[in-house]
């Protein structure tokens, strides 16, 4: 049985919960994580991470911003820079928060390196958080 931590700098979502898959948006593609994978730390891009608990068959979701996550025989802990609950997103927001990072893109060629980035983090997150709510981007 695995044990999911997952926090950010200013909450603490789960602690130690026991749950039986968890999947994550790794830097390089989407993890699968199962009881009894090999230790592994990565960087986590933004989009949707799940997670069914133990003895349960709905999944649980939410929308990570880039983080950590870390494999070890104790379980796994997720280290978010932002986290996204489904009943804390609001869709007026989000599509405000879209078409502000759509725009930043748009005129791309007046922004350093860090910006472009953060932008692409912006409109990442926004359609990630559409997504978890059930609504078309």
């Amino acid at each position: 049985m695995l044990k999911l931590t997952l926090v950010t700098p200013e909450k603490k979502i789960l602690t130690d919960q026991d749950v039986e898959e968890i999947t994550v948006p790794a830097h390089r593609g989407e993890l699968n994580i199962l009881d009894g994978h090999a230790p592994l730390v990565t960087t986590l891009s933004t989009g949707l991470m799940s997670w069914r608990n133990k003895g349960e068959a709905a999944v649980q979701k939410v929308v990570v911003s880039w983080g950590y996550c870390e494999i070890s025989p104790n379980g796994v802990s997720v280290l978010a820079d932002i986290i996204d609950q489904r009943a804390d997103i609001k869709e007026p927001d989000v599509r405000a928060r879209l078409l502000a990072g759509e725009q930043r893109l748009a005129g791309s060629e007046h922004l350093t390196d860090d910006e472009f980035a953060e932008a692409q983090r912006q409109v990442a997150r926004a359609r990630a958080d559409l997504d978890l709510i059930g609504k078309s981007v």
